[in-house]
């Protein structure tokens, strides 16, 4: 927490928990007109700090910001975002106007009219500068709220996280724009009103509904990696490929070895390429899909367990659920009660 600054002659002299002491010049008078955020802003514009998530919270209403988990930033408040650099954390911006100018994994980026950005948590990004005709809303979310709210429901194809590593921006129309910020205006409206009964629950549902949109929104767009093979190195050849084949073999094919001979490489050296490419290991990828699908069945109760085992092409059924509670920390057939409890509420 922020300490009162103390006032020494022309300087403002500021203490944090976090960050070590630092000078920021600011006439004397003009010191108790600046809240403890206000001159973390200043602090954070002067020496290009990188923020996490929770860090950045505080710089924004309490309002905004739903138990650390989710942060919306308004048009209006945009501007604190100059100067930082974001880390490990999951941050879609949306330009309605004007222009941005920010680096993305070190690439120097220009976001204007209609433009969309989206990264996720293995990903850095700075705001270098805000135009001041920039009109832009912001969201953060970590990776438990997304997972939560997003539950067995999954937007985009697993090839989309690498797709995000080279075409983070997006142009929109104006009527894509449109959706985009009813989405965020909706979610904003459960953020700030304090006594709503169903609260929670509709601040999920409005982010859910603001990744469908966004889902759609990016199925309909035509680029695809394919058309930026000639700027993409091996390490991006190998994590795309492996990528595409787990979307079509993680049923059948669970182990490593089986992608690594595939790529015509080491199952070593792919778990070192896949794991600094997107901060993940190969076989965390095969068990996403393996669980995604697994919930998407248990939701259908013409499944039987031993049924989705065998679909799955686990050994047998007490493999399938050892590997589904090692996941989701409940057995299947627990998932599967909690579901129909909840649909029947």
């Amino acid at each position: 927490m922020l300490q009162q600054p103390v006032v020494q002659n022309t300087h403002r002299f500021v203490r944090t928990a976090h960050l070590s002491c630092f000078y920021i010049k600011t006439p004397p008078n003009s010191v108790k007109n600046l809240s403890n955020t206000d001159i973390l802003h200043t602090f954070v514009n002067k020496t290009r700090i990188n923020m996490t998530y929770q860090e950045i919270c505080r710089l924004y209403p309490s309002e905004y910001c739903r138990k650390n988990r989710l942060l919306l930033i308004t048009p209006d408040l945009f501007y604190k975002l100059e100067g930082m650099t974001i880390e490990r954390s999951r941050m879609h911006i949306l330009v309605s106007k004007g222009t941005l100018e920010l680096d993305v994994n070190g690439t120097f980026q220009e976001m204007h009219d209609h433009s969309f950005l989206e990264i996720i948590d293995n990903s850095k990004i700075r705001i270098k500068k805000v135009n001041q005709d920039l009109q832009a809303w912001g969201l953060m979310v970590t990776f438990e709220f997304a997972s939560e709210s997003l539950k067995n429901l999954r937007p985009f194809p697993t090839s989309h996280l690498l797709n995000l590593q080279y075409i983070p921006i997006w142009n929109i129309s104006q009527r894509e724009k449109h959706i985009i910020e009813l989405q965020l205006e909706q979610l904003k409206d459960s953020l700030v009103e304090p006594n709503q009964h169903f609260g929670s629950e509709l601040i999920e549902l409005y982010y859910r509904s603001f990744c469908l949109q966004v889902g759609n929104m990016m199925f309909s767009k035509d680029c695809s990696l394919e058309d930026y093979r000639p700027y993409m190195s091996k390490k991006d050849f190998v994590t795309w490929g492996f990528l595409k084949l787990v979307s079509k073999n993680y049923k059948e094919k669970h182990n490593i070895d089986f992608y690594a001979e595939s790529l015509f490489v080491s199952a070593k050296h792919l778990t070192r390429i896949i794991k600094e490419m997107t901060g993940k290991t190969p076989y965390s990828f095969i068990c996403l899909e393996l669980l995604h699908n697994a919930m998407v069945m248990l939701d259908d109760e013409k499944y039987s367990i031993a049924q989705i085992a065998n679909e799955l092409h686990f050994a047998d059924q007490a493999s399938f659920c050892k590997f589904f509670k090692k996941q989701k920390n409940i057995s299947p057939m627990a998932y599967r009660r909690s579901k129909i409890v909840s649909d029947e509420l």
